[in-house]
């Protein structure tokens, strides 16, 4: 991948989930519900993210705190590529 998982994360937000915002709009540690994400949206985030990056998500790693911002996702994603 050519740049951070953070960046990636945000034009995957952005893309899969149609905001009508720019990626760079996207501050890392702002709740993803401030942007409009509901937990449906988060549902096709999950499985976007699990294609994108190459992990599989446990039911036990979804919770409102690893999906609360791009720097909690960011963190779960690198716990699962390590």
């Amino acid at each position: 991948m050519p740049h951070d998982i953070e960046s990636s994360l945000k034009e995957l937000i952005v893309e899969r989930l149609f905001l009508d915002i720019a990626p760079e709009e996207i501050q890392n540690d702002v709740e993803l519900a401030e942007y409009g994400v509901d937990s449906f949206l988060l549902l096709e985030l999950i499985v976007a993210m699990e294609e994108l990056f190459e992990v599989t998500f446990e039911q036990s790693d979804i919770t409102s705190d690893t999906l609360r911002s791009v720097n909690a996702l960011a963190e779960l994603i690198r716990g699962k590529q390590a």
